[in-house]
């Protein structure tokens, strides 16, 4: 059966998760060292750059570690989110003697055009895959996206195949039929001069993201890379069934990993650092062959 939430428990974790990003008690405490010793070790390892399609011009941000020379692995953070949020993975040795690593910032977060929203995912996919042009090996990107990261990630795949090596869904919301607009997003948008700029562009991208989902209805087909999918059984912000939709939609032989993990929640990312590590290290191998 499909997980469902009622409003009720929606909206309380809802605001739950509003008050933690806001400096009660951040999701990002496990990984707060790191994001620091990245700020004070590796403050060079910042790249500015813009992106123009058609009227829209955008300015965009990353971190990066890692041998440009190596194959790339892009990651994109969820909805609010920034770079910081994959500190701990730039930081690993390991993954910077194999991987040039590139964590951007999405359009309308931190130094990529703070507080102007991008609704669309088309245009966020234009944007990111840009960022390759900073990458010296010539090989496609895996690309790794948590929550609202995911669809970012799946239209970067069906938008540029050639670019792409592999997909890494993490806790990701891409089933348009799991997308449920609540009553308190609206009223959210009505003032939204009272929010926060990362809170206000988190919110309108969400509210357009359903829509977002099914133009993307008919272009799944178009992925063929190997796919890894990580999502907690007790995610109330986005539902574990979104697993199955990516399961339905993309060829069971491509589906290389599939972990739906029963104590972790949406926060996986950072609770259990090593599950990401065990999708990086699977996708590479799976290309090895």
């Amino acid at each position: 059966m499909p997980q469902t939430h009622t409003p009720l428990k929606r909206v309380s974790y809802f605001l739950t998760c509003l008050f933690s990003l806001v400096g009660c008690q951040s999701p990002l405490a496990p990984i707060k060292k790191d994001i620091s010793r990245f700020k004070n070790e590796r403050a060079d390892n910042f790249i500015h750059y813009s992106v123009t399609t058609g009227e829209k011009n955008r300015p965009m941000t990353f971190a990066w570690s890692g041998d440009p020379k190596n194959p790339p692995l892009i990651f994109v953070h969820g909805s609010p989110g920034s770079w910081e949020a994959w500190a701990h993975f730039l930081l690993d040795e390991n993954l910077q003697k194999k991987f040039h690593m590139i964590a951007v910032n999405r359009p309308g977060y931190e130094g990529s055009g703070k507080g102007a929203t991008e609704p669309s995912l088309q245009f966020q996919a234009q944007a990111i895959i840009e960022a390759l042009r900073f990458n010296q090996s010539g090989q496609p990107a895996i690309l790794i996206g948590h929550s609202f990261g995911g669809p970012v990630i799946a239209r970067m795949a069906m938008d540029h195949p050639q670019k792409v090596a592999g997909l890494i869904f993490i806790a990701s919301s891409v089933a348009p039929g799991l997308e449920i607009k609540q009553w308190f997003q609206y009223p959210a948008s009505w003032f939204w001069f009272l929010l926060p700029d990362f809170i206000r562009v988190c919110n309108e991208e969400i509210i357009a993201l359903k829509m977002e989902l099914e133009k993307m209805a008919d272009l799944w087909p178009q992925i063929t890379v190997p796919v890894a999918i990580l999502h907690g059984e007790k995610d109330k912000l986005v539902s574990v069934e979104n697993v199955e939709f990516i399961k339905a939609h993309v060829p069971a032989e491509r589906v290389i990993l599939s972990l739906r993990e029963k104590d972790l929640n949406h926060f996986l990312l950072w609770e259990q650092p090593e599950l990401l590590n065990q999708a990086i290290r699977a996708l590479s191998d799976y290309r090895k062959k």
